[in-house]
């Protein structure tokens, strides 16, 4: 369940980054480097979970928007805004939490302008 009203507003206001825009941030341990790749691997043995970021396909149905996000599931939510036909939605999330997620917080993107920004547990 959404505890939104248990979040800093601060967190609500900010909008997740449409990750197929922006990329990664540089500060990244992982990078396109396979060499980068390799040793960040090697130093990650033994993590049983890590943060989670990306950007997912989104769909309508009825007036609800649906996503699903890796290990999370599937999530719909009424559209605050009409969607029109062929108009292209995507889901950009990040996890919240240390070593176990606790949370994810979402931004519905509608052909490339974020739309709302939701959190659905606890970040």
């Amino acid at each position: 369940m959404c505890e939104c009203d248990k979040q800093p507003n601060n967190l609500l206001a900010a909008e997740v980054p449409d990750f197929s825009e922006a990329g990664f941030t540089a500060s990244s341990e992982v990078s396109a480097n396979a060499e980068t790749f390799s040793a960040a691997l090697a130093t990650l043995q033994g993590v049983e979970a890590l943060a989670i970021s990306g950007c997912v396909a989104a769909s309508v149905s009825g007036n609800q928007i649906c996503f699903s996000i890796p290990i999370f599931g599937r999530f719909c939510f009424p559209s605050p805004v009409r969607i029109p036909i062929g108009a292209q939605l995507k889901a950009c999330f990040q996890t919240c939490g240390t070593i176990i997620p606790t949370g994810v917080k979402v931004t519905i993107y509608l052909n490339g302008g974020a739309i709302f920004t939701i959190v659905i547990g606890r970040c």
